[in-house]
């Protein structure tokens, strides 16, 4: 097998080859269903560069999926390449493959480098029914976050997209239908994903996961709007021994001590709840110039709650276009406070227990402050197209984190900071 940087295994050739077999079948390769068209591939790609000035020991990241680094420049952050094959045996049915090939995370499976693999089903032009992975389509983005070439900026927002899951193991319907010019539509969807920081033991599996999305769009406007409700099915394995101490001190005969403890547990054990996100987006592009904005409310358990959203301008001269980003996350009820547990527990569980209490109790509230992402975020940059399948990307980013807000990074502590990051991308499609 492949190997990147620092011993994290790359996708293996293996694995893009079962995609492929999975999706097109070896006997119809060579010719096209009579009423399909046949077998097409394509593929994308980015070649980037990151170097990053942050606190001591803080490492950028494009979303929490990726792993952990110590900062300064970096090759592995944007780069990645992609194949897709697209099969499809009768103009009805149509099977799909995505694998893309990126550095990945210690805690990251195999699959995951499979991005889309699933089959669609057309009765006619309007409906569209696809089963397998699909992307989850609440987003503007969703469709092609990991092509480069498909968007002005260097990567999509980190504060919108850093945290968001963007496969869906499931089914999707959607229906299309066009009114006076206007063309809309709209798609329900239901299935299973999985969230958490790749870097550490923090993969949570979440289903079911259904939604709701209407998409609008004349004129070169575009809007999308939807709604989506899952349930967290456990938490994360890293979190478990910290559960097993807090259940244990919620028994306690201190009736102030047990509060606190069963408070703690639960604001880290978010298994068995719901959280319900609504997303508003637009893009709109009159001649050469293209807004893109989009806001994000997740509600439910403390876990899982923030908002989010960012706006990008983008003003085209000839094959050069410049752009700018402000982008924002937040997470509300921080910080949580540090409980003080020893001197009262110190008649009941001894000294040396009471001390192990103590530091159950500031680990845990440590462990609630470090789930928190509080930062916002002035970009600019050009993007270059320089033939119709290759462009090259500058982008400046200015990041201000605040307390308790660092999850986004690698390495983070719970003190306010700032950064600049300087990226070069090449990107291409083929």
């Amino acid at each position: 097998m492949m190997r990147g940087g620092s011993g994290t295994p790359w996708p293996s050739i293996g694995i893009v080859v079962l995609a492929m077999g999975l999706c097109a079948p070896a006997a119809a390769a060579d010719s096209p269903g009579p009423e399909g068209n046949g077998i097409r591939f394509s593929g994308f790609g980015t070649l980037g560069v990151v170097h990053a000035e942050a606190p001591d020991g803080w490492g950028f990241r494009r979303d929490i999926n990726q792993p952990a680094n110590g900062g300064g420049t970096r090759f592995d952050i944007d780069s990645r390449i992609g194949l897709q094959v697209n099969y499809a045996p009768v103009a009805q049915f149509e099977l799909v493959g995505q694998v893309v090939a990126t550095r990945r995370a210690p805690y990251a499976k195999a699959i995951d480098s499979i991005e889309w693999a699933f089959v669609a089903y057309r009765p006619n032009a309007d409906f569209t029914v696809r089963v397998g992975r699909v992307n989850l389509d609440q987003f503007l983005l969703s469709d092609y976050h990991n092509v480069g070439f498909a968007y002005l900026f260097a990567r999509p927002p980190v504060e919108f997209y850093g945290s968001l899951p963007s496969a869906l193991d499931g089914a999707d319907i959607a229906r299309a239908w066009n009114v006076g010019g206007t063309q809309w539509r709209a798609k329900a969807y239901v299935g299973r994903a999985y969230s958490g920081d790749l870097s550490a033991d923090a993969r949570t599996n979440v289903r079911p996961i259904f939604g709701f999305v209407v998409s609008r769009e004349a004129d070169g406007l575009l809007l999308r709007a939807g709604l989506s409700r899952a349930t967290l099915v456990d938490v994360a394995p890293a979190l478990r021994p910290l559960l097993g101490g807090l259940s244990g001190l919620a028994a306690v005969p201190v009736a102030s001590v047990a509060a606190e403890a069963d408070a703690l547990r639960y604001r880290l054990d978010g298994s068995g709840t719901r959280v319900t996100f609504a997303s508003i987006g637009l893009s709109y592009e009159w001649q050469d110039w293209q807004v893109t904005s989009e806001l994000t409310r997740a509600a439910g358990h403390r876990s899982a709650t923030f908002s989010a959203g960012y706006v990008g301008l983008g003003r085209r001269f000839g094959p050069v276009t410049v752009f700018g980003i402000a982008s924002r996350i937040h997470t509300p009820n921080l910080p949580v406070a540090t409980p003080d547990w020893e001197a009262a527990l110190t008649p009941v569980l001894g000294a040396a227990g009471a001390q192990q209490a103590q530091l159950l109790g500031a680990a845990a509230a440590s462990a609630a402050n470090h789930i928190g992402a509080n930062q916002q975020t002035l970009s600019l940059g050009a993007h270059w197209d320089i033939q119709p399948r290759l462009g090259l990307k500058v982008q400046w980013d200015h990041v201000r984190i605040g307390a308790n807000g660092g999850r986004l990074w690698s390495n983070a502590t719970l003190e306010p900071g700032h950064a600049e990051v300087a990226s070069v991308a090449l990107v291409f499609v083929f």
